[in-house]
């Protein structure tokens, strides 16, 4: 990836290790998951929910 998807030292993980046909399968995956569990993304929990599913689905949790 030319630059961080997303701000801050998560950004650069994700951009460090991971691949672009990667990320975009979690963009998809991403979807599903709000669709499935309904999140609203007005609220800042699901922020947090999403970040823990695409740590885990990317393989980025330490």
């Amino acid at each position: 990836m030319p630059a961080p998807p997303m701000p801050g030292s998560l950004g650069e993980r994700v951009q460090q290790s991971v691949c672009g046909p990667c990320w975009q399968e979690w963009l998809r995956m991403q979807v599903m998951i709000i669709n499935e569990y309904r999140l609203s993304l007005a609220d800042p929990q699901t922020r947090t929910i999403l970040t823990q599913h695409m740590e885990e689905f990317l393989h980025l949790k330490p």
